[in-house]
């Protein structure tokens, strides 16, 4: 059993820990794995070559909440795969089978990901946006589409590495979501 000094002693180091955000903050490569939900079938015979780009001029998503100088760097791990392979699944789910140049060149370009934090305390507010764009062709006819969401979570302290996946991989998510349900993109490909 904790003697009163000991308690004494360790609630002020606990929040001391709590507002520091803990005593040291590593940077973090964030390497997620969105699940999209499709919600209509397309025919497998189609030929979709899914071309993705980071249009970003900084790599960095963000910072996390530290007094350190310079303060650990969020990034996410390898975009561009994660962009063209999310796409890819979610065109499977859908029936299409054929990712090969011939028929359709579909471009999803990551343009805005961004993770800011506001300290109100011992509370952080994490604001997250994210932009993407995608340009739809066949032949000379054209679909383009531009898909943005924003997400705000808050904490008490700074938060983990394993918080900061969760988030940013549900924003991503909800963000590839807008693009592989887009009604009027699908229609693109089905009846063109």
């Amino acid at each position: 059993m904790l003697s009163t000094y000991s308690l004494k002693m360790i609630f002020p180091a606990a929040l001391l820990m709590l507002s520091t955000g803990c005593a040291s903050l590593n940077s973090q490569v964030i390497d997620i794995h969105p699940e999209l939900q499709v919600s209509r079938k397309l025919d497998k015979e189609i030929l979709i070559d899914v071309q993705a780009q980071d249009l970003r001029t900084n790599k960095v998503i963000g910072y996390r909440a530290t007094d350190e100088t310079p303060a650990p760097e969020i990034i996410l791990k390898d975009s561009v795969a994660l962009l063209k392979h999310s796409t890819e699944h979610a065109l499977e789910d859908m029936g299409i089978r054929r990712f090969f140049k011939g028929e359709y060149t579909m471009k999803v370009n990551l343009i805005n990901l961004n993770y800011q934090v506001e300290k109100h305390g011992l509370k952080q507010t994490v604001n997250l946006d994210m932009k993407i764009n995608v340009d739809l062709t066949k032949g000379s006819k054209r679909y383009t589409g531009s898909y943005t969401n924003e997400k705000q979570h808050t904490f008490v302290g700074t938060p983990s590495e394993q918080e900061n996946i969760k988030i940013i991989n549900e924003l991503v998510t909800e963000n590839m979501n807008l693009v592989v349900n887009d009604k009027q993109l699908l229609d693109f490909i089905q009846f063109n």
